[in-house]
Formats: structure tokens, C-alpha cells, sequence
């Protein structure tokens, strides 16, 4: 079977959890035989690919998705003066460069990954007559409070035209049937994690220290309103009023980080924030090791890797119960997002209670290694025959 998978995000360019979901379930699929063309924006490289997956370079962009933006009641929120500009042409020119590719080899199937490239697959699908699967991993209605019409009006086209729709979760599965879509073309699929990466990391010797005079509370994702770091903050401040000791890393870019910076000021916490910025793979998972607990609070979460990969690394968890990784793990503690003093509590408990500690360091990475990317890639594929039988 040879797959076209058109995508925006490869490591080293990631944003979130699509980069990662693209590089490992790529990587498996092709280590199970499959045959990919993996159409993306230039500069995202691999080495060590299996021969399999081709990495194929459409064009340069200018832009990358979500992107900061600013939000009014007044108007719709602009994520980049040139984003339709941008993504318009990358379309136009990934419709070329496949269809270049298939004078040379005919593709099974063609593979999209949410919006961005959703109107070149329906471009191409219609052109080469073959299936269109298309991956929902998160839709306009999770990343903001004032949806952009422009973003939900395509996002609604792979709704209806797709032929298979993979969300990575059940939260996600009712958000694109709000857009339209048949329910019987929808299959969850969730995300997975690479339980040994995380699971074999150490903290630095040079960490070590921090891990003696502190105890560290984690928050690691884009800083927008969706990933709920204003609540993470707030919630900070009522953990340092019981446990000055404590503190808060704050991992990741985004827009709201001069806001965030003049809350903990505002707030009176700045000293015991730190504000990382991004991080690398390699660090990242040392910072996993180094918290004492990891906090997902998004207000929105389609799924959230970063708990399984928590989870993997030995670090005890609470999450947002508008996540949808919440929906296949147990070992975590789950507060509503906008519950700021629940939030607080159980981030005391976690803190000061060993056993409690243990126990969920113990289940998590249990419960973490059997949510592997094998899995997700094995239903993938199962997908694949699926919708090739019945095209």
C-alpha cells in the first residue's frame, strides 16, 4: 500500500502534539510496510528514516500553524497577516508536487492532517480518484473563543468530503460531527507515546540541587488561552500561600506570555515562576523527570500528549476533564479547568502526601506503556484497508 500524507508539522518544526503525532505514526506505518510520501514545508528534516517514508519538501512558508494571534469581539482573530496568503500557495503547491510524484508511482490513498492541508487533499483526491483520509487534531472551536470563520468553513469541507475521518479522541469526534460530518465515517483513533524515550530519561547532575531545595509544579504547552496558563498562575498563587517552598515552571511559547509575566507580577509569584520558553526534545524530557507534578489545565485539550508522556517519565498528573486523553487514563487526578481552588488543593495533595505521590508515579507509568504509537498506527492502517475496500 503507498500512502500520499500531506502534513504542516515534522520535527524539527513543532508546534504541539500534530508534529509528534505525524513523526511516530509516519515512522510505524512504515515500519509495518507501508509505503509514504509524506508532503510537507521545507526545512523539516529526519535522519534515520526507514526506506519507506520519503520525506518530500513542497515549498517554503512563511508561517506556521497557530501562530499568536489577537482576539476581539469586534473582529475575527488574526493569526498572521499572511496566513490565507501562506497557506492558499502551500496548497497550490502541494497539489503540484503530488501530482508530480503520482505520474511516478499511483498512490492507494491519500492522508491529510487537519486544516491546513485539508483543501489540497480535496484537490487531489478529486483529481487522482483515490480515498481521502483525513485526521481532525483539533478544530477552531477548541482554539479559541471566537472561531474564525475562514478556519471553520474548510474544516467543515473535510468534514463532509473525507471519505474517513480519524479523531484523536471522543471529545474531538462531537466537535466534527458539529461541523457535519456522517458519524459513520468517523473512527477515534487516539494518540499514543513513546513510553521508553520518557521512561529512560534522568535529571542532570546539575539539576539535582533545584530538586533538593524545591519542590517543582510543571506547566508545559503553548501559552494561549486554550492550554489555560492564566489558571495555572492563579492557581500557583494559592499553592505558594501553603507551600512557599514550591516552584512553577512555565515551558513553552506563545502570545500570552507578556500577560502571563505581568500576572505573576500582579500576583506577587514572579520569584517563584520561572518562565522557560521553548524547549528541546532532550529537555523536555528532563524537566518531566525534575517536576514533582505535571498540570494540564486547557480549557479545550483534543487530546494531550504531554500527560501520557508525563506519565511515561514517572511524574504524577492532573489534568483538565475537557481533555481527551482523560478519556483512557485513570492514574491522573482530573479538575475542572476553571476551578482554580480545586486546582490549588490537589496540587497540595500531590506535594505533600508521598504515598499519594508514589502511587500515582507507579500507576501512571504502568497505565502510560500500554497507550503506544504501535497501537495507534496498527488502527491507522486497519482504517486504511477499511475505506480501500468500499472506494
Amino acid at each position: 500500500m503507498k500512502i500520499a500524507m500531506l502534513g504542516w508539522e515534522f520535527p524539527p518544526f513543532v508546534s504541539g502534539g500534530l508534529g509528534t503525532h505525524c513523526f511516530e505514526l509516519t515512522y510505524r506505518l512504515a515500519k509495518f510496510g507501508v509505503q509514504i510520501d509524506f508532503f510537507l514545508p521545507v526545512g523539516a528534516k529526519q535522519e534515520g528514516m526507514p526506506p519507506s517514508l520519503r520525506l518530500i519538501e513542497v515549498a517554503k512558508t512563511i508561517i506556521f500553524p497557530y501562530l499568536s494571534f489577537s482576539k476581539s469581539k469586534s473582529k475575527p482573530p488574526s493569526y498572521g497577516e499572511n496566513l490565507i496568503a501562506a497557506v492558499e500557495e502551500y496548497s497550490r503547491d502541494c497539489v503540484r508536487v503530488v501530482l508530480e510524484e503520482a505520474k511516478k508511482s499511483r498512490y492507494d490513498l491519500l492522508h491529510s492532517h487537519d486544516w491546513m492541508t485539508a483543501s489540497a487533499a480535496l484537490q487531489i483526491r478529486k483529481i487522482l480518484n483515490i480515498p481521502w483520509v483525513h485526521t481532525f487534531h483539533s478544530t477552531e472551536f477548541d482554539r479559541t473563543s471566537w472561531p474564525w470563520e475562514y478556519i471553520v468553513g474548510i474544516e467543515r469541507m473535510a468534514a463532509c468530503e473525507a471519505d474517513r475521518i480519524i479523531a484523536v479522541s471522543k471529545r474531538t469526534k462531537e466537535q466534527v460531527l458539529r461541523l457535519g460530518a456522517a458519524e459513520s465515517k468517523i473512527r477515534v483513533i487516539y494518540n499514543g507515546v513513546n513510553f521508553e524515550r520518557f521512561a529512560s530519561s534522568s535529571i542532570p547532575s546539575h539539576s539535582t540541587q533545584i530538586k533538593k531545595e524545591k519542590q517543582i509544579v510543571l506547566f508545559f504547552g503553548r501559552l494561549t488561552e486554550q492550554k489555560g496558563p492564566v489558571q495555572f498562575l492563579h492557581a500557583a498563587k494559592k499553592v505558594l500561600e501553603k507551600k512557599p517552598n514550591t516552584l512553577f515552571l512555565v515551558a513553552g511559547k506563545g502570545e500570552l506570555l507578556p500577560l502571563l509575566i505581568n500576572i505573576s507580577m500582579q500576583l506577587g509569584i514572579s520569584h517563584n515562576v520561572r518562565f522557560l520558553g521553548f524547549v528541546p526534545e532532550e529537555e523536555q524530557r528532563m524537566i518531566y523527570k525534575l517536576a514533582d507534578v505535571y498540570v494540564m489545565p486547557s480549557t479545550s485539550e483534543p487530546f494531550g500528549i504531554t500527560a501520557l508522556e508525563a506519565m511515561s517519565s514517572g511524574t504524577p498528573v492532573i489534568i483538565s476533564k475537557t481533555s481527551g486523553v482523560s478519556e483512557i487514563i485513570k492514574a491522573a487526578i482530573r479538575v475542572d479547568f476553571w476551578d482554580i481552588n480545586a486546582m490549588a488543593e490537589k496540587i497540595i495533595a500531590v506535594l505533600s502526601y508521598t504515598p499519594l505521590s508514589k502511587t500515582m508515579s507507579q500507576l501512571g507509568m504502568k497505565e502510560a506503556s500500554l497507550h503506544t504509537w504501535d497501537k495507534t498506527a496498527k488502527e491507522t492502517l486497519e482504517l486504511y484497508k477499511e475505506v480501500s475496500k468500499v472506494f
